[in-house]
């Protein structure tokens, strides 16, 4: 049940989060914490100094092997726990200031925005609740500070202490439903017994929708996309339901009409003037490569090279390019998808082969020569 920032600034939120939130609010407070780890640069001084422990530990071994080999130690196994034992407990106290810290920016973030932490307070209520459940470890040797304190921090230093939690919110005309949500985060985990528990609360506008998602994790995708058609004839201006549609109509094989709802879907989002996400766009993309005419390949690769900025450094992306490019006869681009490929896995002499011969390419576009130059370059 956790959320964390990675180097690339990226925020990730776990599912098992996201099933246990009951408020958009909740959600609000735990990405303001994750971004002021992002701007109090605590992920690279994270890593720095996991990279410094683990050379003192190193330059630590190497010392107390010596003294074993030279027949002066016989508790060598005790002295490695202690010494990992130390760099650890400093790491994690480490840690511990910059969740206080990430707290804090959360909690004046929302302040300035004229915001209540009613979201956060319910939050590590929660994480209190759940920690009751397990043995109490000792503050020494946990990453985040205690609940209990952080809640008392929480209520200090709140300048807004409304307490109104919202299961649905409205973005640009489009509805933002928690429970829907919920239920669609059971079918991409399969996870049956959260699929009940919501079931039990279930609200009568998501019946339609839940019954849907019923019939996918029953197997029954003729079913599942009957009941997805009904919900779309209730709001037709909802692009989530063109995508639903579209991939299961994708799992049934029928890549034209897919390709039509994904479509569709990108269309409604331009409409009300929201940016399409990026995995509609890739189904989109993957649908045409399966439809695998002349046509429908060379209108994926623009998709799939229009992606290339925003997720450069995705694996899956590399490989669709080089499906669709192999495809399409063209074998520049699929040798540059595969040196991409290559970096992403840290294989730099590899990627460097495949770049080369790319470049021995006449025809090759400037887009895959630029970066076909630019890997070879790489030092």
């Amino acid at each position: 049940m956790n959320a964390f920032v990675t180097e690339n600034n990226y925020i990730y939120i776990h599912s098992g989060l996201l099933e246990n939130l009951d408020s958009y609010e909740e959600l609000e407070g735990i990405i303001a914490h994750e971004i002021g780890h992002l701007k109090l640069g605590h992920v690279e001084s994270r890593r720095i100094l996991s990279k410094k422990n683990s050379n003192l530990i190193n330059i630590g071994l190497f010392a107390l092997l010596g003294a074993t080999l030279a027949g002066s130690d016989n508790n060598l196994n005790g002295s490695i726990l202690i010494g990992t034992d130390f760099f650890s407990k400093k790491q994690f106290k480490y840690n511990r200031t910059q969740e206080l810290e990430a707290d804090i920016f959360s909690i004046k973030a929302l302040n300035k925005l004229k915001k209540s932490s009613i979201g956060l307070n319910e939050f590590f209520k929660k994480i209190e609740e759940r920690n009751k459940l397990f043995p109490k470890k000792n503050n020494y040797y946990t990453s985040h500070p205690n609940s209990e304190n952080r809640l008392e921090l929480i209520n200090s230093l709140s300048n807004f202490k409304n307490n109104n939690l919202n299961t649905t919110i409205y973005y640009k005309n489009l509805e933002l439903d928690l429970q829907k949500l919920k239920i669609k985060l059971t079918a991409y985990t399969k996870n049956k017994q959260k699929f009940n528990v919501i079931k039990k609360n279930l609200k009568e506008k998501n019946k339609i929708f839940y019954s849907s998602i019923n019939h996918y994790l029953s197997h029954n995708i003729t079913a599942s996309i009957k009941k997805a058609e009904e919900l779309q004839e209730q709001d037709k201006k909802n692009p989530f339901t063109n995508e639903m549609i579209g991939s299961l109509l994708f799992i049934k094989g029928n890549y034209k009409k897919a390709s039509l709802h994904y479509s569709h879907a990108i269309d409604k989002f331009n409409k009300l003037k929201v940016s399409p996400p990026l995995n509609i766009k890739l189904s989109l993309a993957k649908s045409l490569i399966e439809i695998n005419d002349k046509k429908s390949l060379k209108k994926s690769l623009l998709i799939l090279e229009e992606l290339i900025p925003m997720k450069y450094n995705s694996i899956y992306l590399w490989r669709l390019i080089g499906t669709n490019a192999e495809k399409l006869g063209d074998k520049s681009a699929s040798l540059v998808a595969i040196a991409e490929e290559k970096i992403l896995k840290k294989q730099y002499d590899k990627a460097k082969v495949f770049a080369s011969k790319a470049l021995k390419y006449k025809n090759i576009k400037t887009l895959y020569k630029i970066r076909a130059s630019d890997i070879i370059n790489l030092k």
